[in-house]
């Protein structure tokens, strides 16, 4: 402050006017007034005055304005902190509102009436929505909330009830969360779960944790499990239409019966699964492991199954007909009564590493071929 004050005492000091300029500012004022003898000297007082005036208002006027831009910068200034205050306080503010909508909800989540319990469930929702950084928190926090009330840990899972109306709401919210925000390394818990009859169609879960956990007759129409674990859960009846299994862990789950049309298993880990009498017509199983698997009766009609694995899998009874089967493993597979018409990319010595080759249909000219052979 003390510099600015300087400064501004330096610029109303005037310094003196060299005697040249006065003289030439005295012609140019002789000029000015109509001319006659030239006598400079004889209007050097009023030069003086008139030039030391002239210099003081040009400064004068320049101080003002200079005070005035100060002064502007100085309210500008003052304008911006205030207002970086009043955006402290208000966050402060909207932070502490938060907390408080949050303790309340979680508060309600542990009521006994389910209306409150389902009041609870959807303030949370709001709350992740007004506040992005905190909803995986909330997510989470839904997560527990369902693996509390639908355990199966103790029980006898051929008794189960169908899916509690709350739990089915905490999955909604789940379902309909901004999955934009998250990390490859965030995922849902939802393991050891009764998850029966669950309303799931598009529901985004991709990389979550449904690991032994109950999904008899859910219905999972286009949902994204992409590297989901859903190994030992048990999905018999599951509607998984046009779902999204990319790399998903399905060791020894339970799928029969599921109807997993257009699904896209690509690269899924399917070993020991049981998939009798599932429905895979035009399903990608691309690269997907598939050994030791039970395929008794199930359709993949029209299938993509090109560098899968089907060592030891049990084919029997299964319509594989117009399927892709470029570089199958189909070593130690049982294809009795397998239909293998019309199957793309298959040759001889792809089906005679499985077992019970001769058992199984085939296009009247590879029926001729390999009978040929064995004969």
């Amino acid at each position: 402050m003390k510099t600015i004050v300087k400064f501004l005492q330096s610029l109303l000091i005037v310094d003196p006017v060299a005697p040249e300029i006065i003289r030439a500012k005295a012609y140019e004022m002789w000029k000015a007034q109509g001319g006659g003898d030239i006598n400079p000297d004889a209007n050097w007082q009023a030069a003086i005055e008139q030039l030391q005036l002239t210099e003081k208002l040009s400064r004068r006027n320049f101080i003002l304005e200079l005070i005035r831009l100060v002064i502007a910068s100085l309210s500008t200034g003052a304008t911006i902190f205030g207002g970086s205050i009043l955006f402290l306080n208000f966050s402060q503010g909207e932070n502490r509102l938060i907390t408080e909508r949050f303790t309340r909800s979680i508060e309600q989540l542990g009521n006994k009436e389910e209306t409150i319990r389902i009041g609870g469930i959807y303030a949370l929702e709001r709350i992740a929505n007004d506040s992005p950084r905190d909803g995986w928190t909330i997510m989470e926090v839904l997560s527990s909330f369902i693996r509390g009330k639908q355990s199966i840990k103790g029980q006898d899972t051929s008794q189960l009830p169908t899916i509690r109306t709350d739990a089915q709401a905490a999955l909604t919210v789940i379902d309909r969360r901004q999955i934009d925000l998250e990390t490859d390394r965030q995922y849902l818990d939802l393991s050891l779960t009764n998850l029966r009859e669950a309303n799931l169609v598009g529901a985004q879960l991709d990389r979550v944790k449904l690991n032994s956990s109950i999904l008899t007759k859910a219905d999972l129409r286009g949902a994204n499990l992409n590297l989901a674990n859903l190994s030992n859960a048990n999905l018999d009846g599951a509607n998984l239409t046009k779902a999204q299994l990319d790399r998903a862990n399905l060791i020894q789950a339970n799928l029969s019966n599921t109807n997993l049309s257009a699904a896209n298993l690509n690269e899924a880990n399917l070993n020991k699964a049981d998939l009798s009498d599932a429905i895979l017509d035009g399903a990608i199983l691309t690269n997907a492991s598939l050994g030791n698997t039970n395929l008794t009766s199930s359709i993949l009609i029209g299938a993509n199954l090109r560098g899968a694995t089907l060592s030891k899998a049990n084919l029997s009874k299964a319509d594989l007909s117009g399927a892709d089967l470029y570089q199958v493993n189909l070593a130690g597979a049982n294809l009795n009564k397998t239909d293998l018409r019309k199957i793309k990319n298959l040759n001889i010595t792809q089906i005679k590493q499985a077992q019970n080759w001769l058992l199984a249909i085939y296009d009247s000219e590879i029926d001729l071929l390999l009978k040929a052979e064995s004969a």
